[in-house]
């Protein structure tokens, strides 16, 4: 109950967060939108581009946002980017602030050719020494902006080896509370993110606690909290906790480099895998970059070194995916989710690699894949305990089979061996207390025959507590009824005739079947009579009956016999036990029994058992065993099992050219 309870609360708020977390924007907030294929650029360390002199004609004509290392992998001074606007009347009137998207490295903004941002900073006052990788927003002054055609100029100076430039959106004109609030909400959703995170690793970690076989708990709770830990270190909102880049980047970085370690621990947890040969030294040499950037408190080397090892990752992801595809031609449980899973992973951090690099203008999906890989393996695991909990429920079912049917046999062995074992004891008594010189004989014989029926008891006894244990019939078989019946009635046992269609068919236990039939023709009572007769016949719908006529000249034991086979019994007897079991297996084998006294001298056992014959087969059953054609037959509605083989038939005789004139019996 607690599982499903947990189940509907992650898919309840897996729903609630797709659905919801996509903010619209208020189109009357936007002013412009500056992002686009019309944007100069001036790649030289003057400022000559500030001046009002300067031909824009003159200007590279380039895409913002994207990442200008492309352009000129070379090059390392300043980068100068140039865009004309025009505001409206209507426009002027409001606040506005200038919205950028990721800068790298830093960057001075300029409106008109006067500053109004510098490296995060409004207005240049205080720059942040480090700020790349963080989103811009300026407010513009009132005063600044004409009525009319504008000029936005960006510097941009960056050391970083693999980026320079704007490298992600937004960048509009917009007023300075959506600005603002949009840069909040943002980074609400991504804590909402965090929370999932968080609230999947406490649940597997407190698990990991009930169940410390179950390793992969642990290593799915440690994964989901070390990247809990990375998105909390890199979202905006740590900076209302610390204002120290450094600090925090330096968190950030050492989360991601033991990141992939996580990931791979817990896979080879999942699919009980051993270790690969070098994996320590791999989780050694993570925590050796950790103190490496702990020694060279450089951010921009820091980055520089990310942008080379998180090719790396690419390499743990198709890992991953060959174990997995492995494991997923053996059939193994939860290979194929988790195959879904990193297929999308595997996308977002290729989607991901290339927006970092500027080669792809889209917004990051990393946040959201990690999400459903966490809730689809949180899936995975849940099934895993599910199917667990179902063996160990299924073995303590046996178990208390076991112990049920060890119960019912001490019943039965007190309740029919006590009497004969108590009567062998005084007997042995009498026996050894004899002063008789000459033991008698009669009475070792009298030991022997009890002994000889306790000894037949007890397989019947057995044979009763584990028919009565049982809830259905372990194993079904379909074959031809006559060949079949044929086989089981003993010859010389009982004179009997079968008048049963000879395409019938029996789908049940063989093995039961067989032992019914045989514990009936042998049934001692059965013996006291002077004539015992089976026919083995049909009804309408084509079950099978064994109805065996018995006839005795004094009525008193028909009646007798009648009364003992329907009254329940108070004390046991071996005929009795005898009895139970062939009711035990009629209950088995989904079939009824029925007694009934005809004209006072003949008593009448009917046992029906269902079976299969061809609605168009049906048809009276005369004395002699052939099938004679008739002239019309009632329409009755067919099984679909019946129909489905009746079809079969028919087009297996319609592939054959030759007709089939083989003979019916």
């Amino acid at each position: 109950m607690k599982s499903l309870s947990f189940y509907r609360i992650l898919i309840l708020s897996f729903f609630l967060l797709t659905t919801h977390c996509s903010r619209s924007t208020d189109e009357n907030t936007i002013v412009l939108r500056l992002d686009g294929d019309d944007w100069g650029i001036y790649f030289n360390d003057n400022a000559d581009i500030l001046s009002s002199e300067f031909n824009a004609n003159n200007l590279d004509i380039t895409t913002v946002p994207s990442n200008f290392r492309n352009l000129n992998r070379n090059y390392r001074g300043a980068i100068w980017i140039r865009k004309s606007f025009e505001i409206t009347t209507e426009q002027h009137q409001k606040s506005l602030a200038l919205q950028l998207g990721k800068i790298y490295q830093s960057d001075e903004v300029f409106i008109n050719g006067v500053l109004i941002g510098k490296n995060n900073s409004a207005f240049g006052r205080d720059p942040d020494e480090f700020a790349f990788g963080r989103p811009r927003i300026y407010p513009i002054p009132h005063d600044l902006l004409l009525e009319g055609e504008n000029v936005l100029i960006v510097k941009i100076n960056s050391s970083l080896s693999t980026s320079a430039g704007v490298i992600t959106g937004p960048i509009r004109i917009v007023t300075y509370e959506e600005a603002l609030n949009g840069n909040l909400y943002d980074s609400l959703v991504e804590l909402i993110f965090v929370g999932f995170y968080l609230f999947i690793a406490l649940f597997f970690f407190i698990n990991y606690f009930n169940i410390r076989d179950k390793k992969e708990y642990l290593s799915f709770s440690i994964l989901a909290l070390i990247f809990s830990a990375y998105e909390l270190s890199k979202n905006e909102v740590r900076f209302f906790l610390i204002n120290q880049f450094a600090i925090l980047k330096f968190i950030e970085y050492s989360f991601l480099l033991i990141l992939p370690y996580g990931f791979i621990k817990f896979i080879q947890d999942f699919f009980e895998l051993k270790p690969f040969k070098y994996q320590r030294l791999y989780l050694l040499m993570q925590f050796f970059f950790i103190a490496i950037f702990a020694m060279i408190q450089n951010p921009v080397f820091w980055y520089n070194f990310i942008g080379y090892w998180d090719i790396h990752l690419l390499a743990v992801i198709g890992y991953a995916i060959y174990v997995t595809f492995n494991k997923f031609k053996d059939q193994s449980r939860g290979s194929a989710i988790h195959l879904l899973a990193l297929i999308y992973l595997l996308y977002s951090i290729l989607k991901e690699i290339l927006i970092e690099r500027g080669y792809l203008n889209s917004p990051s999906s990393l946040e959201t894949s990690f999400l459903v890989y966490l809730i689809l393996m949180t899936l995975a695991l849940r099934f895993q305990f599910l199917i667990m909990k179902r063996k160990l429920q299924n073995r303590y079912e046996r178990l208390k089979e076991a112990d049920s049917l060890r119960e019912k046999i001490f019943y039965y062995m007190d309740a029919m061996i006590s009497g004969p074992l108590k009567s062998m004891k005084e007997k042995l008594i009498s026996f050894r207390e004899s002063t008789q010189k000459t033991k008698d004989k009669n009475l070792v014989k009298e030991v022997i025959e009890v002994q000889s029926s306790i000894d037949n008891v007890m397989d019947d006894i057995i044979e009763l507590s584990r028919l009565e244990v049982l809830k259905e019939v372990p194993f079904k078989e379909q074959v031809n009824f006559i060949s079949f019946i044929n086989e089981v009635i003993p010859e010389d046992g009982i004179t009997y005739s079968i008048k049963v269609n000879p395409e019938t068919e029996i789908h049940n236990s063989l093995d039961l079947i067989n032992s019914v039939v045989v514990r009936l023709v042998d049934f001692p009572p059965f013996k006291e009579f002077n004539h015992n007769d089976l026919i083995i016949t049909q009804d309408l719908r084509g079950n099978v009956h064994f109805r065996f006529l018995l006839f005795h000249s004094n009525p008193k034991v028909s009646q007798r016999l009648f009364s003992d086979l329907v009254e329940n019994y108070n004390t046991l007897t071996p005929v009795k036990v005898k009895w139970a079991i062939i009711l035990e297996i009629v209950r088995l084998l989904g079939a009824k029994i029925d007694f009934k006294i005809i004209k006072k001298k003949y008593l009448k056992i009917d046992l029906g058992i269902a079976a299969i014959v061809p609605i168009s087969e049906l048809q009276p059953i005369k004395e002699s065993q052939t099938i004679s054609q008739t002239t019309s037959a009632k329409k009755q509605k067919e099984d679909w099992k019946v129909t489905l083989k009746r079809y079969w038939k028919f087009l297996k005789e319609t592939e054959i050219k030759i007709p089939n004139f083989k003979k019916k019996k």
